[in-house]
């Protein structure tokens, strides 16, 4: 398997310990893991998403899986997402509605949405998963420029192109693909498109794959014609999420420190960009001492760049995938305390209308809303005052809190505490968290962990009321 991104040593060394064979490694894993050169082609890719708190496997159905399962249960506290129709199948599918330019097409098990659309209700259509769910509310798109991949390159019915993977920049190596697939598929209305590993490829190979996809096309066309719909034809891929909190990174942190030299909140801080600012630091780190030392100054550089930009963005995480921006607050005090934790408070000034969450009570222009934040604790808390007057505490349950320069990122793990004036103290949307670990948004680890933030928090709940008439909390 292949693996890169932010997390690629502590995922590496998860899967090595469990037997997994890495291929095409970076030059660091490969000097870390004493791994011999291997550019034989994956049959499961392990990497970040463009969203950094995110990790994406792919690849062969049965071993894509088995990552990863491996992956969610060493990691623990997480959030997961996978698709339940595997990406680049192939199907015949029947038209079953007509909406515009879209129709929807019965696969079997699953309804999907093919664009544009020119078949009436009825019709039979052969098409390939372009996009497969993962998340809640998302939809299979289909096209019917399906492809036939195969472990170095894909044929592309219906759309006679030739690319390339983004990381074959070589222009020789590319010349001598494109001579190739010209010479055997010129004229059969198919394209190709070279997957990473086809640099590594001699001629031989390309030109057995390119002919071994040809016959399964071939007989893919012909069977579809003989066959009546829906049903599918072709097996296609395994795409799976896995959403990374504060918990698991701090697991993360762990696995790689066994590995290499690690600063505590290494992969928190790399995913919130400040990933040159994390290389700089333990690039001149030899041991455990000098971590820790290393560790503290980057709390207090945090906590001073906080301090001179006054203003720090909410990133809201759902375990639906859903991220939600908070308008920004501004710092009013931040310091780290003596476990070497930061504890930030914020305020924010409300400016619309309505009804607070939980509380009941009308939300007008003006209110302030006083944030408490802790790094080391699963809750974040929201004061609201009007004119000096406590109006209530809402208390978010949620992974511990990764605090960086003008941004607060965290997890919600649904469930809240509701404090009011007159004492009553509710617990809302706790139906919510139960709902999430039947969907398997959330596994059960995390329930586990959310149960008992909650219980500690109904308990204690006195102690996270901010008055901003005293000091302190």
């Amino acid at each position: 398997m292949r693996v890169r991104g932010i997390y690629a040593t502590a995922i590496s060394k998860i899967l090595l310990d469990r037997g997994f064979k890495i291929v095409e490694a970076s030059e660091k894993i490969a000097e870390r893991f004493s791994i011999e050169p291997n550019t034989s082609p994956a049959d499961v890719t392990v990497k970040t998403t463009d969203i950094e708190d995110e990790i994406l496997i792919i690849g062969s159905p049965l071993e894509a899986l088995q990552v990863y399962s491996v992956l969610v249960d060493a990691l623990k506290y997480v959030f997961t997402w996978r698709s339940s129709v595997e990406l680049y199948a192939v199907y015949k599918g029947l038209v079953m509605e007509r909406l515009g330019e879209l129709c929807k097409v019965n696969l079997g098990d699953f309804t999907g949405i093919l664009s544009p659309c020119r078949e009436n209700p009825g019709s039979s259509v052969i098409v390939g998963v372009k996009k497969a769910p993962l998340k809640p509310g998302e939809k299979i798109l289909l096209t019917r420029n399906f492809t036939i991949r195969g472990k170095i390159l894909a044929l592309v019915h219906g759309d006679p192109k030739i690319t390339f993977s983004e990381h074959i920049k070589d222009s020789k190596v590319r010349a001598k693909l494109s001579s190739i697939a010209l010479t055997r598929l010129m004229g059969s209305g198919l394209g190709v498109h070279f997957r990473s590993s086809s640099k590594y490829a001699s001629s031989e190979i390309v030109l057995e794959e390119i002919n071994k996809l040809l016959a399964e096309y071939r007989n893919l066309i012909n069977r579809a014609q003989s066959l009546n719909g829906p049903m599918k034809l072709r097996d296609g891929e395994f795409i799976g999420l896995i959403g990374v909190t504060s918990l698991a990174k701090s697991i993360l942190d762990e696995i790689r420190s066994s590995v290499t030299p690690t600063i505590k909140m290494h992969h928190s801080l790399k995913s919130s960009g400040l990933s040159d600012l994390v290389d700089l630091l333990e690039s001149i780190t030899t041991n455990a001492m000098c971590c820790h030392e290393i560790s503290l100054k980057i709390l207090n550089y945090i906590c001073e760049k906080l301090r001179e930009r006054r203003e720090v963005e909410f990133i809201h995480i759902k375990p639906t995938g859903e991220r939600i921006s908070l308008r920004e607050g501004e710092v009013l005090g931040v310091s780290v305390l003596n476990d070497n934790s930061i504890l930030l408070i914020v305020k924010r000034v409300i400016k619309s209308s309505g009804i607070y969450d939980g509380l009941n009570v009308e939300k007008k222009p003006g209110d302030i809303d006083y944030v408490v934040v802790r790094s080391d604790q699963p809750i974040l808390v929201h004061n609201y005052y009007r004119e000096g007057e406590w109006l209530g505490s809402y208390i978010n349950i949620n992974t511990p809190p990764e605090i960086a320069p003008g941004l607060i990122k965290y997890h919600d793990l649904l469930v809240d505490i509701v404090i009011l004036p007159n004492g009553q103290v509710k617990v809302i949307d706790e139906e919510e968290l139960n709902k999430a670990l039947e969907s398997r948004l959330i596994t059960e680890d995390l329930y586990d962990y959310a149960k008992k933030t909650l219980k500690q928090a109904i308990n204690e709940y006195m102690k996270y009321i901010y008055n901003p008439g005293k000091i302190g909390i």
